[in-house]
């Protein structure tokens, strides 16, 4: 219990006034306006529904860090945070405390409690000049789709337990999956598949899935925007990708439908798993939470909703395609995990990574199917590697049941949704309209990829260009294929085009008129939430012909509903 003279000292910062400054005894003199209490509790309630004490601290410790919080800031009193967060004044007195005795926060009696300067603070009392210098900013590179290091588990203690073992060492004989590993596997899985295994990651599972199904002229659909060696493995067997536009549920199940109507001709050839017709489509291929590049999730009834498509369009589900689900983030997203195989059991294959959760040296990935799918996948494989090393196996089964590893992930889980909320926050403040999505990757519009990633490169800052993520073709929000040009759509409104789809008339550039241009960044990294990463993605965002516009009269940044992705 704390004292009533420290909470009633700390309900004393009963302005709002804008111009209130840090008393004369803080560590410096700065004017910024007292944050709002329902801002700030946006932001803490992103890592937790019920905001306990160590979730208060831990979320203004990050959000301070990473400059939401600027030195000098006022925050709401503990009565207004109180209210605001739907908890006891006690709750967020005992976290302002903790945070003032880290070193977080100050408290100044009736004057109000301040953010103090942070390790990495910088100077704060001017505003930021725009482009920043390379002298002024380090690289900061938001490219790469890769987990932050400090937050991975630590895998030396699983080490040594190896020596014990002694089953299934130096055996050619045994499972491609550890009958302990996939019993674990199995409790935490979407659905209870037919058959398991393990493959080197997520990639590695896609590879072989992709190679062991598709032939030349086989349409295989994806999501656009979507992740690009995906692309690049579905045009190395000589399939066309063809994208469907989706929202922050998924794919739209009425661009599906379009799709898959314009890609109804004769089947040719044999399937590759079934006595059957091959079908056109011979593949549909989806993430399924924290998609790569938007973040967004698959949600229980979107999957209800495509899947009746499917039905609707396959009466004979021989025909079906094969559905694969990758799962790039894994235990590091927040959604719940989701799968096609609820309703088409038999034409799913689910891909779950654990790089990004437990750590990218592990190089593992569980794959589930039918056991003809996973039995072909293995038969295949023993003309090459054979099987993924038991030893790894192993070193993930004893790490997926250890209380101190599961810790650690579910703390990597709420940082970086704290990290998107974050960065959703510095964007909007910024004037951009950006989807909140789950993982480690965002998506933000912009006006012109090239000249967005260019004037980024300028201050040190690197992302992926949005160009690669695009397949070559995709649904036109109109009812046929888009070409490039108002002509090229079906003229009707009464359904689909009747023409076929050909990918040898249909231009490369034509993605560009049906999906908006955007660059993908990594938030995965704590210098990517800064206000003046912010700051240039927005100026970035604006950019045409390298040049930013900054007349918000004449230009404003583009925008990007929640429920519309791309469309």
């Amino acid at each position: 219990m704390h004292s009533s003279s420290e909470t009633s000292a700390d309900d004393g910062n009963t302005s709002s006034d804008a111009t209130d400054a840090v008393p004369n005894d803080a560590a410096r003199v700065i004017t910024i306006a007292t944050l709002d209490a329902q801002q700030l509790s946006e932001l803490i309630l992103a890592t937790a529904d019920t905001p306990t004490p160590q979730r208060i601290t831990e979320s203004i410790t990050s959000l301070a860090t990473s400059e939401v919080l600027r030195e000098g800031q006022r925050l709401p009193t503990v009565r207004a945070m109180a209210a605001s967060l739907r908890v006891s004044p006690a709750t967020v007195s005992t976290a302002y405390h903790a945070l003032s005795r880290a070193g977080v926060l100050a408290s100044r009696g009736r004057a109000g409690t301040y953010v103090l300067p942070q390790a990495h603070t910088q100077e704060q009392g001017r505003a930021l000049p725009l482009p920043v210098s390379r002298q002024d900013m380090p690289l900061i590179d938001l490219s790469k789709g890769t987990p932050d290091p400090a937050l991975l588990p630590d895998i030396r203690p699983f080490l040594s337990k190896l020596g014990n073992r002694k089953a299934f060492v130096n055996s050619y004989d045994g499972p491609t999956i550890l009958p302990m590993l996939e019993g674990v596997l199995r409790r935490n899985w979407p659905y209870e598949p037919q058959a398991m295994t393990m493959v080197s990651g997520a990639g590695d599972g896609l590879s072989r899935i992709i190679e062991s199904t598709l032939r030349p002229g086989d349409f295989v659909i994806t999501e656009t925007p979507t992740y690009p060696p995906v692309l690049g493995m579905i045009d190395r067997c000589g399939a066309t990708a063809l994208g469907v536009p989706m929202d922050d549920c998924g794919m739209l199940p009425e661009a599906l439908d379009r799709a898959l109507r314009l890609c109804e001709r004769p089947s040719a050839g044999a399937a590759v798993f079934a006595a059957a017709h091959r079908p056109n489509v011979a593949m549909i291929v989806v993430q399924p939470r924290a998609q790569n590049p938007t973040g967004a999730s698959m949600t229980e009834q979107r999957i209800d909703e495509l899947a009746d498509v499917l039905l609707r369009h396959y009466d004979d589900e021989r025909n079906m395609p094969l559905i694969v689900e990758d799962d790039h983030s894994g235990d590091v997203a927040n959604a719940y995990a989701v799968s096609f195989a609820q309703r088409l059991p038999d034409h799913v294959v689910h891909i779950r990574s654990f790089s990004k959760s437990h750590g990218p040296d592990l190089r593992l990935a569980a794959l589930s199917g039918t056991d003809e799918i996973v039995g072909l996948l293995n038969a295949r494989r023993r003309l090459g590697p054979g099987w993924v090393s038991r030893f790894l196996q192993e070193i993930l089964s004893e790490m997926l049941t250890d209380k101190r590893t599961f810790s650690t992930v579910i703390s990597a889980r709420h940082t970086y949704a704290t990290r998107q909320r974050t960065m959703n926050a510095l964007l909007r403040r910024q004037g951009l309209d950006v989807h909140t999505g789950d993982g480690l990757n965002m998506w933000v519009p912009v006006r012109d990829d090239a000249a967005a990633a260019q004037l980024l490169a300028e201050s040190n800052i690197r992302v992926a260009a949005g160009q690669p993520f695009r397949p070559r073709f995709c649904v036109a929000p109109s009812p046929g294929f888009s070409s490039g040009s108002s002509s090229s759509s079906s003229s009707s409104s009464e359904g689909p085009s009747s023409e076929k789809p050909n990918p040898k008339t249909l231009s490369p550039e034509t993605l560009a008129e049906c999906t908006s241009p955007g660059i993908r960044i990594t938030i995965a990294q704590s210098a990517a939430t800064s206000e003046r990463v912010a700051a240039l993605l927005a100026q970035a965002a604006r950019a045409r012909d390298g040049k930013a516009k900054n007349d918000a009269e004449t230009e404003t940044a583009p925008k990007v509903a929640s429920n519309e992705l791309s469309a």
